[in-house]
């Protein structure tokens, strides 16, 4: 197996955490890199028990511990109409002491400092962002779960889409949810479809949302009364003439 070439990292407080074990602490930094690299640990207990020629049992022990402790948090995907897991993902939780992360970008910066600064000076601008993003995303699954039918990668993967790359914020998401159960529409191709014109529309927030339904219903009520006055006229119009004067009209006479 190729190993990964990119960095971890371990914070302080995981690091020096003395309830913690050491390879776990050691699989924590390996998480952490898998996310920096993807946003998400996609990553199965096969996959870390390969690259550490240890059981998967003890990759189990060492996540469970991490989960335990509060440094990670982890959602399961059912298979369809089962309790049995497909899947799982594994993000960090916000980890308030991050005192770590300024000695390791000291070592990496005497190793190579022009592309360790760049680097670093990156991730760090986007920590913060990443770190809301996974929150929202969090909130995005919970409401999914509790309002629609249970999560699928394929929709995980298309909210995170919509989180990373359209750059929507995750309370529009949770609005477009909320709309399409009060429609009663709920599946994720209805509020798919919603957010993809939300992404056309350059409407990125839930306020920005509230307000567009708001002008849509207030357009929508404008024409209706247009037409109700159209009519109205026509009916009007309709009533001007006499009954003698429109059976004249009916056989073409005209008045004397």
């Amino acid at each position: 197996m190729e190993n990964p070439n990119y960095y971890a990292i371990i914070p302080a407080k995981v690091r020096y955490d003395k309830e913690l074990m050491a390879n776990a602490k050691l699989l924590y930094s390996e998480i952490t890199a898998l996310c920096n690299e993807k946003g998400i640990c996609w990553a199965g207990n096969e996959y870390f028990a390969n690259l550490y020629g240890v059981s998967k049992e003890t990759i189990s022990r060492w996540i469970s511990q991490l989960n335990k402790k509060g440094y990670i948090y982890i959602t399961f995907f059912y298979k369809k109409d089962s309790k049995e897991i497909d899947k799982r993902i594994i993000s960090l939780v916000n980890i308030e002491n991050q005192g770590g992360i300024d000695e390791i970008v000291k070592g990496y910066c005497q190793k190579n400092q022009e592309g360790i600064d760049e680097n670093i000076k990156e991730n760090n601008t986007s920590i913060n962002n990443k770190k809301e993003k996974e929150e929202a995303f969090k909130k995005i699954i919970e409401f999914y779960e509790n309002n629609i039918t249970l999560i699928t990668p394929f929709v995980s993967e298309d909210i995170n889409k919509f989180l990373e790359l359209d750059n929507l914020e995750g309370d529009l998401i949770i609005e477009v949810m909320k709309e399409a159960v009060s429609r009663n529409k709920r599946n994720w191709k209805y509020i798919s479809t919603i957010l993809v014109s939300c992404v056309d529309n350059n409407i990125k927030t839930a306020k920005q949302f509230r307000i567009s339904q708001e002008e849509f219903k207030s357009n929508k009520n404008q024409n209706n009364k247009k037409n109700e006055t159209k009519e109205e006229e026509i009916e009007y119009k309709e009533c001007t003439m006499t009954e003698e004067e429109y059976f004249k009209k009916l056989r073409g006479e005209k008045d004397v």
